[in-house]
């Protein structure tokens, strides 16, 4: 699968993915109008292809170009069918998800939207029914489920792989000088003068809070820090230039002074320093189990699809 299909199977198809038939019909049958293929009976509306097309599109421009719009049009059929098929296959297998479930989701995909009627006239614009969004939703949680409970179930990556692979690449994990940074943000309650000068005094008290409790003369805040956040290591060309500056000349646990931004005041704490160096084994291992086990999970994914395909009757228009 080319790398486009890819980046439409994880970023578009799940909302996208549409079928008006039901897997166990005849199979052999011609696709008919408005179908961009068939796949054991269940058409693959062209409809959906356009819209993937043009979700791809606007990410990355070049619509005008016949070429590349062709390959994403390959490419998000291709996906789709792959869809279609690990449906039927959940389905074969008997995986199920309840009302329940899909409300929630639905309730999920609502929270980005400002109130009910933004989130009706979004589907509306659309050309989305509230029964054709549910039905979708059923269907990517049923593949989901398939795929996190069936297909994967039992897929592992041992420490002794995690290792090779980091004596392996050991030289790409060289790092430049770099800080270690802590992460908040004080918002204003308003866009008058006061409300901005109020935003600043509350930054600097929690300035001189972090500043206490690096110096050991004060007990953590559970509240705020449930509102900071680890950065972890950055290279200084990793940084804004004002934050760069900001840090460059500060101590571990020395604090910056609120920066202000659009709609608050930042402040960043220095917890580290290191040099350039090599990145330790325990601190990449987390990070290299990821990538290795997503590997290990799209190789399986790739060799049921692959036999699925030799099995179905699929059919182009």
């Amino acid at each position: 699968m080319s790398s486009t299909a890819g980046f439409v199977l994880g970023v578009l198809i799940c909302a996208l993915a549409w079928s008006t038939g039901v897997a166990g019909e005849p199979a052999h049958q011609v696709v008919p109008e408005g179908a961009a293929a068939v796949v054991n009976g269940a058409p693959i509306p062209r409809t959906a292809v356009r819209e993937i097309v043009a979700g791809v599109a606007a990410v990355h421009g070049d619509a005008q170009d016949p070429s590349r719009r062709e390959e994403w049009e390959r490419s998000a059929l291709e996906s789709l069918i792959d869809f279609e098929l690990l449906y039927q296959e959940a389905k074969r297998q008997g995986v199920s998800v309840s009302g329940e479930d899909v409300d929630r989701e639905i309730a999920r995909a609502k929270q980005k939207f400002a109130s009910e009627r933004d989130y009706e006239k979004a589907l509306s614009e659309r050309g989305w029914t509230v029964a054709g969004v549910r039905a979708d939703t059923e269907r990517s949680l049923v593949v989901q489920r398939f795929l996190e409970g069936v297909l994967w179930k039992n897929v592992r990556v041992p420490p002794e792989q995690v290792e090779e692979f980091y004596n392996r690449h050991r030289e790409e994990f060289r790092h430049p000088v770099q800080v270690r940074l802590r992460h908040t943000f004080v918002p204003i309650t308003g866009n008058s003068a006061a409300a901005w000068a109020d935003a600043e005094r509350r930054a600097q008290e929690l300035r001189q809070q972090w500043m206490m409790r690096a110096s050991g003369n004060q007990q953590e805040n559970p509240t705020e820090i449930f509102d900071a956040e680890d950065w972890g290591w950055l290279g200084r060309d990793e940084l804004s230039p004002e934050v760069e500056q900001a840090v460059s000349k500060l101590q571990v646990g020395q604090v910056t002074e609120p920066l202000r931004g659009a709609d608050g005041f930042h402040l960043f704490q220095v917890t580290g320093q290191r040099g350039s160096g090599v990145i330790p084994i325990e601190e990449a291992r987390a990070k290299i189990a990821t990538v290795l086990l997503k590997r290990e999970r799209e190789r399986v994914r790739e060799a049921l699809l692959k036999e699925l395909r030799r099995k179905a009757d699929i059919r182009y228009r």
